[in-house]
């Protein structure tokens, strides 16, 4: 219990509290000690030089009713002969009002003053002035009569200030509460998205940093479930990806073992089974390559070459395609241009975006490719006049997974992987893909590419 926030909150609370009040009083009770010594032993002396001015014009029953009803209102006096006698006016203790030694160095002529060194001060404190009667000496000690109620002070101020110490406590219970609630909700809202639950949204209707917190959290919970989703129909696609092509390797090694056909059907279906086992090569190739490129320990092999003469060679490989659907190519805007970089991985990129424009443009439509400098940049276009992509699908489609439109026929469709493959390889290379399309009128990639990587 003790290691929860709120106890800590409430415990820190109380002790800074205590800490403040305790220092407060003392501070303060020192820097007025002197003072106020200083006032009421000054008050003492004044009223003790009266009295004994008194004593010397008055007759002796008249100066004892006059200490008696003195010492009744305001002083608290002991009178003290050399023959040992003593007389005490007022309700303080005898043994209170001096020492002794005190008392002899009095009757001697000596003054007693207050000292503060005793820890009862106000109790003790007291002082004496001698003083001759005919012709006997006496020593007088006076003492301050609020010394009790001073001590009833003293205790109320500690009463107040324990009572500030506990209901400032108390109210803080509440405070720490306030705070530590909305913490507890985000606690209990985390265990559920270790557990995978993504539905929920924590609710913290507030505008502070813990609001800031919740709300923070519940992007978080969002993307992940997005994650999570893509993640799944991955898997389904995947499972079906795979199983397709292996039911069909399947189906047709079995039917070429079972059965004897004729030369021209035997290379039909190898012609098959060749063409789905390049397609499950293909898929697990993808998958190995975002797995690398996702590494960090995944290094870019630099060299410097012509990146328009590697942008001509990816089209020319892939000619058979783009001819066989009379796709026109325009590559009058590919300038000159080199750069540092890895020249593997950015084939690997025009690879990835030839394939998706030949795949998604239709039957005599056109792939355009430019591309120019600016300054310590390189900016590739690459446009096509294929079937585009829905405006809602334009910010996913780099994502993990992502399948545009999964009612395609499954000839256009792929794993959701190629374009996640060209981001992580445009992002290693410190470069920027950006995305253009409307519906039914083509797709356009911009690519900008730092010339070198140092």
């Amino acid at each position: 219990m003790i290691n929860t926030l709120y106890s800590k909150m409430v415990l820190t609370f109380i002790g800074v509290v205590f800490i403040s009040v305790t220092a407060s009083f003392f501070i303060t009770y020192n820097m007025y000690e002197e003072r106020v010594v200083a006032e009421i032993e000054e008050e003492l002396m004044v009223a003790g030089k009266g009295i004994i001015e008194l004593s010397k014009v008055m007759e002796p029953e008249s100066v004892e009713n006059y200490i008696e009803k003195v010492s009744s209102i305001r002083y608290n006096i002991a009178l003290y002969s050399e023959d040992g006698r003593s007389k005490y006016y007022g309700e303080a203790n005898p043994d209170n009002y001096a020492t002794p030694d005190e008392v002899e160095e009095v009757l001697a002529g000596g003054v007693h003053r207050i000292t503060n060194k005793d820890k009862k001060l106000f109790q003790y404190a007291s002082v004496g002035l001698p003083f001759e009667l005919n012709g006997k000496k006496y020593a007088l000690f006076l003492k301050p009569g609020l010394a009790g109620k001073l001590d009833f002070v003293k205790k109320i101020l500690k009463t107040v200030l324990f009572n500030v110490l506990l209901i400032g406590s108390v109210l803080y219970l509440f405070v720490a509460l306030y705070f530590a609630r909305p913490i507890k909700k985000l606690t209990a809202f985390t265990s559920k998205v270790a557990k995978g639950n993504f539905h929920e949204q924590v609710s913290v209707k507030r505008k502070d940093e813990i609001g800031e917190l919740a709300e923070s959290f519940n992007r978080m919970n969002k993307e992940l479930h997005s994650v999570e989703k893509m993640r799944r129909e991955f898997i389904s696609n995947v499972s079906h990806d795979l199983q397709s092509p292996l039911m069909s390797i399947k189906g047709f090694a079995r039917a070429l073992k079972d059965h004897s056909f004729p030369k021209e059907q035997q290379d039909q279906y190898l012609t098959i089974i060749e063409r789905e086992s390049e397609r499950l090569g293909k898929l697990s190739a993808n998958l190995l390559q975002l797995s690398v490129l996702e590494s960090k320990e995944h290094p870019v092999k630099q060299e410097r070459y012509r990146l328009d003469q590697q942008i001509r060679q990816v089209f020319l490989s892939h000619q058979p395609q783009w001819l066989d659907k009379e796709i026109v190519i325009d590559l009058a805007g590919v300038h000159p241009a080199e750069l540092s970089a890895d020249k593997e991985q950015l084939e690997q990129v025009w690879h990835n975006l030839l394939t998706n424009s030949i795949k998604f443009t239709n039957h005599g439509g056109e792939i355009t490719v430019s591309l120019k400098e600016e300054g310590e940049q390189i900016v590739v276009f690459f446009s096509d006049t294929g079937i585009g992509i829905p405006d809602e699908d334009v910010p996913h489609i780099f994502d993990r997974f992502f399948i545009v439109d999964r009612t395609r026929e499954s000839s256009k469709q792929g794993s959701g992987l190629g374009l996640s493959i060209v981001k992580k390889i445009i992002d290693v290379h410190h470069g920027t893909v950006d995305v253009t399309s409307k519906a039914n009128q083509g797709t356009t990639f911009t690519i900008t590419l730092p010339k070198s990587m140092d």
